[in-house]
């Protein structure tokens, strides 16, 4: 097996519970899924099933070499793993396991398929319930009878550990006993269908109550992940040596494409100080014991599988930012560690265009790889064997031409290459600095990237201006008077921020960059401050009492009323989405309160309440006891239970919520059942959806996504300044789904254009910065390009 199979970088081996090998897998985005190679006898077949209780086929490749289909990774334990740990199931929670996967087999044998293989390895339980896997893969004489027999030993597994027979005891009760007996008949044509066993259950409660649920939290990261959270746990001066460590790990292929290399730990540690060797070898210790990188005795290091260059997003930036150089670097080591190996013959050395090569990536061409010791040497004595040359050819040239004619043509030639090397270096200075600023202020970073091409199409330029075109992020807009202090709000349509600094409230109008409006704020310190959905109200919650400003009635802050936030760390405060509630909550300490506008009285007093649309529906929070309010009626919701109520939001129909769990983002119907055959991944906290119900937005401390939800496309996905943990970003969607407005730290509102590179007109990158933004400014020149005279890079 190779570290890829079609489109799919391939990881770890997962529990196949059969004949089947089953791996994990990641795409070229990095995103997880489930790669199954069928055993002998077995054969494809390609047919969509659609069931919430069902792993969504990805693709088949049938006639592949060799075949193989992708599917959905399910997170959690198989149903073997669960009873072999915590022994056998009884109750209710056998009605929800059967009525799981018959609504699965039902799905299947609808859609013209067999599973084929249904064990107790097939069956996983994950976040939102039994999952079936393994679909599209089947024996040649598989029928639909037989996987009804399949359930049948799935059930008896799950209640007594067996497989074969019905069990002693009571664990199955008379209707499941019933069932379960009819599904094993040994005649195939007594057996009920999928579709009787799933009726049969349906009549029964108790597969109908609640969801059936892991016995203990899931913990299954991604591969990355699992690497993220190791480098996140290094300290400062370890993690700065781990891209060192894994790009030298990283090798070509014959197609020009990443796969591992092994390297010696020697390339690595020689010439380094102790302190270095040290910090390598504990993250070398580190990662050999997660099993991401094999690092035997005496063997060569190694990245344990290909599937992590794609997997986790930190290693993929590092290797696009150096791929260029990485070449070169390569060819470098190799050929450094054949001179050595050779005795060091001067013969062996670089000259010529590979030396100048060498030289230019070493000299400003890398950022994350450090030259070993012996690189180090090698190049050293091949610049040191091309100036003895040239000290020889100039000899030669001062016998056969005056000294004044080679000195005016060495002077012509030395102004040259100068003046071209300093354009290339301060090009790559300009490319430097544009990505520096490309998060806080992406218009300046666009001008400065075009400025860095203008001056030599170096590969940073290039880079740079390619970052430009791609960034989602085309206007920005910061609050000129931000202190540490300040605080923010923006206006549910992303067009006014509300700036609260040195007790004075500013709005300004953020398409405009201009100022409308200013107050004298509450007498009290403010803790958080929130916009009215229709964009005329501002509320301030202060340390014990709130207020109101109507910023269009022309007077000032109102009186003070109802409670405040005493607790410090992250505040925030929010109106319901009909306006006639005001939310305010402390998230370190618990502190929450609900203000009904209209009774001028609390509300939802010792509940964590979420509004819907209009304010005609809220769930409550309460652990089992969770229902829906609405109209006066109240309906348990015991399925919200363990749901994070801070990062729940309504659809704007009212009939749908969006939970960002640990797991990923969730769309649930308001009985429970989820709508997204995948969840969003990763999962930011706070979540927002456009007016018409279309987009999702998720931001969390220094990043925003954006997704399209019908078809779970990632429309925009872009890091935001960082604010700290208490100052989370927010986002706001437009009323036509073209943009989304973020608010970061510092009272900076990024606007992201969430049509993509498709809906702009295709164009040269560096025209399309001149049309759309212009040449860097003179005052801006002189501030982030001080060591070069100005020079226009626009035309006209």
């Amino acid at each position: 097996m190779t570290d890829r199979l079609g489109g799919y970088w391939l990881g770890a081996r997962l529990d196949g519970g059969g004949r089947t090998t089953v791996r994990e897998a990641y795409d070229e985005s990095g995103a997880r899924h489930a790669l199954h190679l069928p055993g002998p006898g077995a054969y494809a077949q390609v047919r969509e099933v659609r069931s919430v209780h069902a792993a969504r086929l990805v693709e088949a490749c049938p006639q592949g070499d060799p075949p193989y289909l992708v599917s959905e990774y399910i997170e959690g334990p198989t149903l073997r793993q669960v009873v072999d740990r915590h022994g056998p199931f009884a109750g209710d929670d056998l009605y929800r396991l059967a009525a799981a996967t018959a609504t699965a087999l039902a799905a299947v044998h609808e859609a013209g398929a067999v599973h084929g293989s249904l064990t107790p390895g097939k069956v996983i339980l994950g976040a939102e319930g039994p999952r079936l896997v393994g679909l599209g893969l089947a024996d040649a004489e598989a029928d639909p009878a037989g996987d009804v027999q399949a359930w049948g030993r799935v059930l008896l597994f799950a209640a007594y550990g067996l497989t074969e027979r019905l069990g002693n005891g009571e664990r199955l009760d008379r209707l499941l006993r019933g069932l379960v007996a009819a599904a094993l008949h040994d005649d195939p044509g007594q057996r009920p269908d999928a579709r009787r066993l799933l009726m049969s259950l349906l009549d029964a409660p108790q597969s109908q109550l609640g969801r059936l649920l892991p016995p203990e939290p899931v913990d299954d990261p991604p591969l990355g992940a699992r690497a993220e959270a190791l480098y996140l746990q290094l300290c400062r001066a370890d993690q700065d040596l781990v891209p060192e460590v894994f790009l030298r790990l990283v090798g070509q292929d014959d197609a020009g494409g990443d796969t591992v290399a092994p390297a010696r730990r020697n390339d690595l540690v020689a010439g380094r100080a102790p302190d270095e060797v040290a910090a390598i070898d504990r993250v070398l210790e580190a990662y050999g014991k997660a099993g991401i990188l094999t690092t035997g005795d005496q063997g060569p290091l190694t990245i344990t599988y290909a599937a992590l260059l794609r997997a986790w997003p930190r290693l993929h930036e590092w290797l696009d930012s150096e791929r260029d150089g990485l070449a070169v670097h390569r060819e470098l080591a190799r050929a450094a560690r054949a001179w050595e190996a050779g005795g060091r013959r001067e013969s062996e050395l670089y000259r010529g265009e590979p030396l100048d090569r060498a030289l230019a990536w070493a000299a400003g061409g890398r950022r994350r790889v450090t030259l070993s010791a012996d690189e180090q040497t090698f190049l050293d004595e091949g610049l040191a064997r091309a100036r003895r040359g040239t000290r020889r050819r100039r000899a030669i040239m001062a016998g056969l031409l005056s000294v004044a004619v080679l000195a005016a043509l060495l002077a012509v030639w030395q102004r040259g290459a100068a003046d071209g090397r300093l354009e290339q270096a301060m090009a790559k200075v300009a490319a430097s600095r544009a990505e520096a600023l490309r998060v806080a202020d992406p218009v300046t970073a666009r001008r400065l990237s075009l400025v860095a091409w203008r001056l030599a199409q170096v590969p940073q330029a290039r880079r740079a201006l390619a970052a430009a075109a791609g960034d989602p992020a085309v206007d920005v807009f910061t609050d000129p008077y931000a202190g540490p202090r300040s605080l923010y709000a923006v206006s549910d349509d992303g067009s006014r921020l509300a700036a609260l600094a040195d007790d004075t409230v500013r709005i300004y109008d953020v398409p405009g960059h201009r100022q409308i409006a200013q107050a004298a704020g509450p007498a009290q310190s403010v803790r958080a401050m929130a916009w009215s959905p229709d964009g005329h109200t501002l509320a301030f919650v202060g340390v014990d009492r709130s207020y109101l400003w109507d910023t269009a009635s022309g007077r000032g802050v109102g009186p003070p009323f109802g409670r405040g936030l005493g607790a410090p760390g992250e505040q925030s405060a929010w109106f319901s989405p009909g306006g006639g509630l005001l939310f305010a909550a402390a998230r370190q300490s618990g502190e929450r309160w609900a203000w009904d506008l209209r009774a001028h009285r609390a509300a939802f007093v010792g509940q964590y309440a979420v509004a819907g649309p209009g304010d005609r529906v809220a769930l409550t929070f309460d652990g089992r006891r969770s229902a829906i309010r609405r109209a006066g009626r109240v309906t348990p919701a015991p399925w919200l239970d363990r749901m994070p109520w801070e990062y729940t939001t309504f659809a704007p129909d009212g009939e749908r919520v969006a939970i960002a769990e640990e797991t990923g983002i969730q769309i649930y119907d308001l009985d429970g059942v989820p709508v997204l055959g995948t969840r969003l991944r990763p999962s930011p906290g706070h979540l927002r959806f456009s007016p018409d119900g279309r987009l999702l937005a998720g931001t969390d401390n220094d990043r925003v996504r954006v997704w399209r939800v019908p078809d779970r496309t990632l429309l925009a996905e872009r890091q935001v300044p960082v604010g700290g943990a208490d100052r989370p970003a927010r986002a706001v969607l437009a009323a036509d789904g073209r943009t989304a407005r973020v608010l970061a730290a510092g009272g900076t509102v990024l606007t992201l254009d969430l049509a993509g590179p498709a809906g702009r007109p295709a164009r040269d990158p560096a025209e399309a910065v001149c049309a759309r933004y212009g040449g860097l400014s003179t005052a801006d020149w002189a501030r982030h390009l001080p060591e070069v005279p100005y020079r226009a890079s626009c035309p006209g």
